[in-house]
């Protein structure tokens, strides 16, 4: 597991501060640029080297942690990458990164195949840490969850136990957010996710937008109706200073595993999710 610290420092408010934060946005742009630009460059790298199978490079970029997820749930580890190079979906797609302090979001998205990268910023230089799949159904299939009954795993007990005050902070939310979505609760879910949050689902025909989930959640509880969130199996959990990611196998009620990654943001005193990645295992 990955584990990375933060220091902050406390400034008395007044025109120090004031100016003291001018001067971080000045600094902040470029550096957020920078890194884009060499996160989008070692990304590169790392697709050209596992189309190359060049062993020796792929294991320069690849986090002592990585993950691969192809778009049948299969996941391959450091290892397995390093021997078996996976094909790569959506190579010649041109790249979106975003970067949250030292990770970044790296999508490539065409139709309904979707692509994930997550990298991570260390002393070395960027390592990638999660790649994923998806490919979206033609059509969104009917919720498979139980339209009743408590909602205990995950909304009050997980078979997890996060091992940093970060990790277990982002736990919290996400059960708030679980548990609002149990009660059709939008009011409850929107302070819990980013503004850029999307959720791709390989059950759905499309991506979905925090604005679409909201809505969907006050047309359900319009309607009366309630869907108990999918079960959590089992988890990993990566604490990366500004955000936390969390890989975790799951099941629907009444329907296959899937893996589903997470990633939160630290942002306005609060963990807001970025956006929840769930590959069906077929």
């Amino acid at each position: 597991m990955m584990s990375l610290s933060t220091h902050s420092t406390r400034i008395n408010a007044g025109a120090p501060t004031l100016l003291l934060a001018a001067l971080t946005l000045a600094f902040a742009a470029p550096t957020r640029t920078a890194d884009t630009a060499a996160v989008l460059q070692d990304d590169r790298a790392f697709i050209q080297a596992c189309e190359q199978k060049n062993s020796a490079l792929t294991s320069k970029l690849l986090s002592p942690d990585f993950v691969w997820i192809n778009s049948t749930g299969k996941r391959f580890r450091r290892a397995d990458t390093l021997s078996q190079f996976p094909a790569i979906a959506n190579a010649d797609v041109a790249p979106e990164a975003r970067i949250y302090g030292n990770s970044a979001v790296v999508r490539s998205d065409q139709g309904k195949m979707h692509v994930l990268r997550v990298w991570v910023k260390s002393p070395d230089g960027w390592r990638i840490l999660l790649y994923q799949e998806l490919k979206q159904v033609e059509k969104s299939e009917p919720a498979s969850g139980e339209p009743s009954g408590e909602c205990r795993n995950p909304c009050k007990e997980i078979p997890l136990q996060p091992k940093t005050p970060a990790e277990k902070a982002a736990i919290a939310s996400w059960q708030g957010v679980m548990k609002a979505m149990a009660e059709s609760d939008a009011a409850a879910y929107s302070p819990l996710i980013a503004d850029e949050f999307t959720a791709t689902d390989t059950f759905h025909d499309k991506p979905y937008t925090k604005a679409e989930r909201i809505a969907q959640l006050e047309k359900q509880k319009g309607s009366g109706r309630r869907t108990l969130p999918q079960e959590l199996l089992s988890a990993e959990m990566f604490d990366l200073g500004e955000t936390v990611v969390m890989i975790a196998r799951e099941r629907g009620r009444g329907s296959k595993d899937y893996f589903n990654s997470r990633m939160w943001v630290y942002r306005d005193a609060r963990w807001q999710m970025l956006f929840s990645f769930n590959t069906r295992i077929e």
